[in-house]
C-alpha cells in the first residue's frame, strides 16, 4: 500500500509534536530547567504549626510556621498587620496549631481564634470532639448525621468526653469504627 505525500508529512509532523511534548514534560527535559524556588512556610512538616492569616492583609492563606512562633513573629513572616493593635493579654506566647489570625485595618486590630473545622480536616489536623458542632462532626469521614446527633446528645447528657474511647458509649460506634475515626478527632486540641 502506497501512502501519499500529504498524509506522510502530516504523520511526521504529528510524531514530531508528540516527541516534543514528551521531552518538555520529562524531568531534565529541554524546557524544564531548574525547579521553581520553594515558597517559605508553604508546606507543613515536623516542627511546624498551621496558622491561617485572614482579613485585610493581602497575604491571606495558611502558613506552616516553626513551632514557638509568636503572633508578632507570624505577622513579620507574613508581612502583614503593620500598625494593627495586638490582642491582649499575651502576644509573646507561642501560636498553637490550627488557629486563624484575622487582621483588620479599618479599626486596626488582630484577632486570634480556632481555625474552622473544614479547614482543619482538609489540612489533616483533627477537630476537638468536645467543641465540635453536629455540622462539623458530619465532616469527619465515617460520621453521618445520625451518629453526629448521637455524639452531641451524649455530650449534652453525660458531659464532655475525657478520652476518645468514650465514643464507644455512643450507639453505633464499635472498636473498628473508632479506630477509623481516631485520625480526625482529638480531645482538647
Amino acid at each position: 500500500m502506497k501512502i501519499g505525500r500529504d498524509p506522510a508529512l502530516g504523520s511526521t509532523a504529528l510524531l514530531a509534536l508528540a516527541a516534543l511534548a514528551l521531552l518538555c514534560n520529562v524531568p531534565g527535559g529541554i524546557l524544564t530547567g531548574s525547579p521553581p524556588p520553594a515558597i517559605p512556610h508553604a508546606a507543613g512538616g515536623p516542627g511546624t504549626v498551621a496558622v491561617e492569616v485572614s482579613g485585610d492583609t493581602g497575604r491571606n492563606g495558611v502558613y506552616f510556621v516553626p513551632k514557638g512562633t509568636t503572633l508578632p513573629g507570624l505577622l513579620e513572616l507574613a508581612e502583614a498587620g503593620r500598625g494593627a493593635t495586638m490582642p491582649s493579654p499575651d502576644t509573646a506566647s507561642s501560636l498553637k496549631s490550627a488557629v486563624t489570625v484575622r487582621i483588620l485595618r479599618g479599626a486596626p486590630s488582630v484577632e486570634v481564634r480556632p481555625m474552622a473545622a473544614a479547614k482543619r480536616l482538609a489540612l489533616g489536623i483533627p477537630i476537638d470532639l468536645n467543641r465540635s458542632s453536629r455540622e462539623e462532626l458530619v465532616l469527619v469521614p465515617g460520621i453521618g448525621e445520625a451518629t453526629a446527633e448521637r455524639i452531641v446528645e451524649r455530650r449534652g447528657l453525660a458531659g464532655t468526653f475525657r478520652r476518645l474511647d468514650d465514643l464507644l458509649q455512643v450507639r453505633g460506634i464499635k472498636e473498628r469504627r473508632l479506630e477509623k475515626l481516631r485520625p480526625y478527632l482529638c480531645i482538647g486540641c
